[in-house]
């Protein structure tokens, strides 16, 4: 470890989901390095991700307002100056922190920051040949971050897979009322990791044959909430949980479940942050391109073997094909069988 390290910032800006593995590896580094000061940068929102370690601090970088704008950027340097930093660990690489990185350099800050491995990722994703193989994950990628900015390794990447200790296995319920609680985030930004509505609507209704389960759904957005508002009153034991609450008492929420249902989406990795097994969906995407949630399963990644799989690392390209197959031949009974398989002991 470099001794002359006093005061990491961190960068990290969006999107919810990648903020979110990034937290439990700058947590863990944190609580490894007493002597040393951290300052996570990012949306307002997310600073519960960044709580309860006493030398883990957070700062708001609000870009809709008082850091709108490259004036924004220079206003934000100017304030994150008077911190003092020793070392910057950027996370996101994006223009936002090129600049951020510049202002820094000018005053011979150490600045390390993230290669996102573009090239093995178009590998991964082109249409033809692909070289189908797991690429690093983003946790191991921040972790070498961390690395480069001086910080000794602990290999927290290495270990923290699908063997991870604090994943919970229940014998038991949570809630010891004979309840199952289901939570259930069917929603997506782009339409290749989107699973048909109707789809999970035949799960929703399926679900409550059992009296057992209790479901609970999450999403955000207008168009998101109404469509959860009308499940929610078509079915007396769905509740929607979108637009109520705080993200600390939507994490509250989540750890509360027996199992998450989520598309390759930011709630996937907040149920990975509190533990909470996720079965997840995917389509355009694949785990192997480095976004799965830290500490599941890979068992739980419910997914097609085509040819054409996977075509983009993020979901936003359109299909090529014309029919997304992916998601569309992924039909409930799939689903359904593996919620039985992985709740049959509770």
């Amino acid at each position: 470890m470099d001794k002359k390290i006093k005061h990491i910032l961190l960068f990290r800006f969006s999107a919810i989901g990648d903020i979110a593995i990034a937290a439990p590896l700058v947590r863990a580094y944190a609580v490894a390095n007493p002597g040393i000061r951290f300052t996570m940068v990012s949306q307002p929102f997310m600073e519960p991700l960044f709580t309860g370690v006493d030398n883990l601090f957070f700062f708001p970088a609000d870009f809709k307002g008082r850091y709108k704008g490259f004036k924004g950027l220079v206003k934000l340097f100017n304030d994150l100056i008077k911190l003092k930093p020793t070392h910057i660990a950027d996370l996101h690489n994006v223009l936002r922190t090129w600049i951020l990185r510049g202002l820094f350099a000018l005053s011979f800050r150490k600045i390390a920051f993230l290669h996102k491995g573009r090239a093995e990722k178009r590998s991964l994703t082109r249409k033809e040949n692909k070289n189908l193989r797991r690429l690093p994950s983003m946790l191991s990628r921040y972790e070498s971050v961390l690395v480069k900015a001086g910080l000794e390794n602990l290999h927290f990447s290495d270990s923290a897979g699908e063997n991870r200790k604090t994943q919970k296995e229940h014998d038991t319920l949570k809630n010891g009322n004979g309840t199952i609680r289901v939570g259930i985030a069917p929603f997506a930004k782009h339409k290749g990791k989107a699973w048909p509505v109707e789809y999970m609507e035949e799960v929703i209704a399926e679900l409550g044959e059992d009296d057992r389960f209790k479901i609970l759904l999450f999403g955000g957005g207008r168009s998101e909430c109404s469509q959860l508002m009308a499940w929610e009153q078509k079915y007396s034991y769905v509740e929607s949980i979108a637009g109520k609450h705080t993200l600390a008492q939507e994490l509250g929420i989540i750890r509360s479940l027996d199992l998450m249902i989520s598309m390759d989406s930011a709630n996937m990795h907040l149920a990975s942050f509190v533990g909470t097994p996720v079965l997840s969906i995917w389509g355009a995407t694949h785990p192997f391109a480095g976004f799965y949630g830290w500490g599941q399963k890979m068992e739980n990644a419910l997914q097609l073997d085509m040819s054409c799989r996977p075509c983009s690392v993020f979901g936003n390209k359109e299909c090529f094909r014309g029919d997304y197959a992916c998601m569309m031949e992924l039909k409930p009974k799939v689903v359904l069988d593996k919620i039985y398989a992985l709740t049959k002991k509770i």
